[in-house]
């Protein structure tokens, strides 16, 4: 359901629609759609509450005002709202340890693990202080036992980053679940409860979700990194790992993007190919030729290519180019094609820049078609900020053919990973393929061999993974 305040008057709305969006904008299909007529007159001192349709699940709401009162009350020159807000239902339960230890490592004494349950953000937990770079090898990973009131239904986990020293935060780690009788838990993919803290600010917890986890009775937290050596410096701290809060939850599972295989890796035996054309869904979004991208060979970069700079209505800088959806800032999706057919292992992207500031490509969909056939379709992110003579590989479990890929930009490195100013554009420097040249068929073959490409839609699951979001 949603409340109205109206304007008043014959400026107040009397009709609109509302279209509701799961995707990263409003653009693309709405997931469902509402027509709002008012009977009559209120003003900004009346509440008005309407019913939906039906619960929606959305992202996005596009709300567009298609008549007033003109007529029925002095006014109507314009059209105006007085407050608008959206209220949920929420099924979502918190389960909170009823205790915490660590039982590999050892606390900062003014820094226990207790602190990691209090409910408050303005104190946290850290491991002791080793050296410059507590990840130096020399010092075991710190495990964190939280234990529950009885046997629980466990499907999320949220984080909130250390308080103190952007290096000292934890970054990736992973869960281990256990029965009230000690026992570990078995789970079908163990990659599924392994993940990224891609921000690092204590006043952005991160939600994650994962296959539900069914009578733990225990978690077990094994953290695995810090931020200390993230991008191209290191980050203030690093000497400890910390986190501040951290809570349980029965989220429905949302799976993440797939992180990038490894940087700056050549991939023995496979050949680079590059698309030969590629498009854009708006020529006024690019504030460079989009045919950049088709340069380079090999290992070596493309062009750089970027979309303008967003602006807001006085003609001054955004600062974030997603920050909110835009009719005229729409996501850039960018259509590669090949002459013939690519029997793709994986993909490699250029970053941009020197991989310092907040406009390079982080995170992007990506649709392969073969003759108009959907093949396969995965979300991709990288962990880091990477610049334009770097590149990201990400690789396939199986090979499939395409002669099309829709890639829609979703992210760039706005305030992650120190990447400092920027944002107000998005970049990157090239798109190609990784293909083994052993196993392309002779012409005469491939019709035989996309016979089972249909298949291949599924392949999202059982792609080459150790983390995810």
């Amino acid at each position: 359901s949603l409340a109205l305040w109206n304007y008043g008057g014959g400026n107040a709305v009397k009709s609109f629609t509302l279209s509701f969006y799961d995707s990263a904008n409003f653009s693309g299909t709405p997931v469902a759609t509402q027509q709002v007529t008012l009977s009559s007159v209120t003003n900004t001192g009346t509440k008005l509450d309407i019913a939906l349709d039906a619960p929606v699940t959305a992202r996005w709401v596009k709300m567009e005002l298609t008549d007033n009162f003109f007529g029925s009350a002095n006014g109507g020159d314009r059209v105006g709202i007085g407050e608008l807000q959206f209220n949920r239902t929420n099924t979502v339960t918190e389960i909170k340890p009823t205790s915490v230890s660590q039982i590999s490592g050892t606390a900062l004494g003014d820094h226990p693990v207790s602190n990691l349950i209090d409910g408050s953000a303005s104190a946290g937990w850290c491991s002791a202080q080793s050296a410059s770079d507590y990840y130096n090898g020399s010092n075991p990973n710190p495990q964190l036992e939280f234990t529950f009131d009885g046997a629980q239904n466990i499907s999320s986990i949220t984080v909130t980053p250390y308080h103190i020293s952007i290096g000292n935060s934890g970054k990736d780690f992973n869960l281990t679940f256990y029965d009230a009788a000690g026992n570990k838990i078995a789970v079908e993919d163990e990659s599924k409860y392994s993940f990224k803290l891609l921000s690092y600010d204590h006043n952005d917890p991160t939600l994650f979700t994962f296959p539900e986890v069914q009578g733990a009775a225990k978690v077990v937290m094994t953290i695995t990194d810090n931020f200390k050596h993230l991008g191209k410096g290191n980050y203030a701290g690093g000497d400890r790992v910390g986190l501040t809060e951290v809570t349980f939850g029965n989220h429905q599972y949302t799976e993440g993007p797939t992180f990038q295989t490894s940087y700056n890796t050549p991939q023995k035996g496979l050949d680079v190919i590059r698309p030969d054309s590629v498009a854009i869904n708006n020529t006024s979004l690019s504030g460079t030729n989009i045919n950049n991208l088709l340069g380079g060979s090999g290992y070596s970069r493309s062009g750089s290519w970027y979309t303008i700079d967003r602006k807001d209505s006085n003609n001054k800088m955004y600062g974030d180019y997603f920050a909110v959806p835009d009719e005229k800032y729409v996501n850039p999706i960018l259509t590669f094609a090949s002459d013939e057919d690519i029997l793709a292992e994986g993909f490699l992207i250029w970053g941009y820049g020197d991989g310092t500031h907040g406009n390079g490509l982080t995170e992007f969909a990506m649709e392969f078609y073969d003759d108009d056939v959907l093949v396969f379709a995965d979300t991709f992110i990288v962990d880091r900020a990477f610049g334009q003579d770097e590149y990201a590989n990400f690789m396939f479990d199986e090979a499939f053919a395409f002669d099309e890929v829709s890639m829609t930009l979703l992210d760039n490195a706005y305030k992650w990973f120190n990447s400092g100013g920027g944002g107000d554009r998005i970049g990157f420097n090239g798109l190609a393929f990784y293909q083994d040249a052993n196993k392309v068929p002779e012409p005469s073959a491939w019709a035989l061999m996309l016979l089972g490409t249909a298949g291949l839609v599924t392949l999202r699951a059982r792609k080459r993974t150790t983390t995810q979001a």
